[in-house]
């Protein structure tokens, strides 16, 4: 017996899954010589589990406590809307860092989708196609958040959920730390 989430499930808008959207996008926050990291969209890779630190800027302790709406918490999903619309990564533990414009970090509702199943799809090739089909802007593409009811997840029992997500999980640890262990080679 086959079976294919993409056939055989029920599709729910991926905003029916979430039980919360951090998104501090239009406001261009005030940077300092250190403090906290602010990462940007360069630092959200499909190809790393959790954000690199590449030209990350910094903030003061006052700025973070006082001029975002919220932050991510670990599990969460960093999703990127502008630039390169759609890649995405986990928010580690501890969080050591915080986001501004150009994405978003999607918290699953834990009752209705497990966090690592939803983080697999959405690096798979058929909601990237989704998020690409959905992109504006000719010269910086971006996601708009309107969009985001159009992302249609495929939704199958929780066991499966669990296993899928626990396998792309591990498989891409495993593939970081290899990765990591050839470099220092």
């Amino acid at each position: 017996m086959r079976f294919n989430i993409w056939k055989d499930c029920p599709k729910v808008p991926i905003t029916e899954l979430l039980s919360f959207i951090v998104d501090n996008r239009g406001k261009t926050v005030p940077t300092a010589d250190d403090g906290w990291k602010l990462i940007a969209t360069n630092c959200v890779t499909n190809n790393t589990l959790f954000p690199v630190y590449e030209k990350v800027r910094y903030l003061t302790q006052e700025t973070y406590e006082t001029w975002f709406r919220a932050h991510p918490m670990p599990g969460d999903i960093l999703f990127v809307n502008k630039g390169t619309p759609g890649r995405v990564c986990l928010v580690p533990d501890p969080v050591d860092f915080c986001i501004a414009q150009d994405m978003i970090a999607l918290r699953a509702d834990d009752e209705k989708i497990y966090n690592k199943y939803l983080f697999a799809v959405l690096r798979s090739r058929e909601i990237q196609q989704q998020i690409y089909n959905t992109n504006v802007g000719d010269v910086i593409p971006h996601f708009k958040k309107q969009f985001m009811d159009q992302l249609l997840i495929p939704v199958p029992d929780r066991r499966i959920q669990e296993i899928i997500g626990n396998l792309y999980y591990e498989l891409s640890y495993k593939t970081e730390l290899n990765k990591k262990i050839n470099n220092n080679l």
